[in-house]
């Protein structure tokens, strides 16, 4: 377990990560026997080189924001031989490694992920061959990223988000969703959003899903069935009390699998990029990833060291 690339965006973080890189190469230098560094220019070019060295690493670090880690985790969880994966954060909200505890300090990123502590997390998959670590959502959550431009996320980084959701609060485009589990409908009517949750982050919050983990081989799934003040201030104070969203206007429960039908059909949102539209399955796929942790709470740890 000595050989480590890392991969990384030279544009996340307005450049963060390459102002730091020397001393993040000395760091793991250090530290592990064999160090590549491989930079993307373009979007696909990182999901190429992990299917170019996944068998030559035992470790690939992902350096950037929630877009780099999601091509990265996609390339990663396709293969039947999965290298131990890590996180240095250089987006906006960087939701995963918030979930594993790492630090949103790169270099005290760094710190956590040279003490090799691994645990094995659960990835959400779609039948359209899409792999989540964060999230799958459509309806608001996708009206939200939709109306986010990149200037204002560096701008206003996570505040971009909220702005841009308080907007679509306000004026949300209902659908037909019909939500089953085998044979079993556990929704059917009208809804403003549907969010399937895998870690407990979403744009850098935890309130959606506050008692959500990352190994208990379980999806969270929050439907919203029409938007109202009630169910937002629910989700609110579910993030301030960390206890579950409560509101008649919303649907809560946990599931491995969920067929999802919707009229008219839905753009889908994964880990904040949009691809594809509903119809969809979604399932867990438990232990799937090997990853590289920081401080996390004991009950979801259950740390390895190697």
């Amino acid at each position: 377990m000595q050989r480590v690339a890392l991969i990384l965006n030279p544009s996340a973080g307005q450049g963060q990560l390459i102002e730091l890189l020397d001393t993040i190469l000395a760091q793991l230098q250090e530290h592990f026997e064999q160090v590549s560094l491989y930079k993307t220019t373009q979007p696909g070019d990182g999901a190429k080189k992990v299917a170019e060295i996944a068998q030559d690493v035992d470790v690939i670090i992902a350096a950037g924001g929630d877009g780099t880690v999601h091509e990265l985790v996609n390339a990663v969880c396709a293969l039947d031989k999965r290298p131990t994966f890590a996180i240095l954060p250089g987006g906006t909200c960087n939701d995963f490694c918030r979930a594993i505890g790492i630090s949103q300090d790169p270099l005290v990123a760094l710190e956590q992920i040279l003490r090799k502590k691994s645990l094995q997390v659960d990835v959400g998959h779609s039948s359209q061959g899409r792999y989540f670590l964060n999230f799958w959502g459509i309806g608001l959550i996708t009206q939200v990223s939709e109306n986010i431009s990149n200037e204002q996320k560096e701008r206003l980084g996570r505040l971009a988000y909220y702005f841009s959701a308080a907007q679509n609060i306000l004026d949300p485009t209902p659908f037909h969703l019909k939500a089953t589990i085998g044979q079993t409908i556990q929704f059917e009517g009208n809804a403003t959003m549907i969010i399937i949750g895998n870690g407990s982050f979403i744009g850098g919050v935890q309130g959606f899903f506050p008692h959500s983990r990352i190994n208990d081989h379980r999806l969270d799934v929050l439907i919203v069935k029409e938007n109202s003040l009630a169910s937002i201030w629910s989700m609110l104070l579910s993030n301030w009390k960390n206890d579950w969203p409560e509101s008649e206007h919303l649907q809560y429960f946990h599931t491995d699998k969920l067929s999802i039908t919707t009229s008219p059909d839905q753009s889908i949102d994964c880990d904040g990029e949009k691809e594809g539209t509903t119809p969809v399955d979604i399932q867990v796929l438990p232990h799937h990833l090997t990853v590289l942790v920081g401080d996390m709470e004991e009950e979801t740890r259950a740390v390895d060291s190697y």
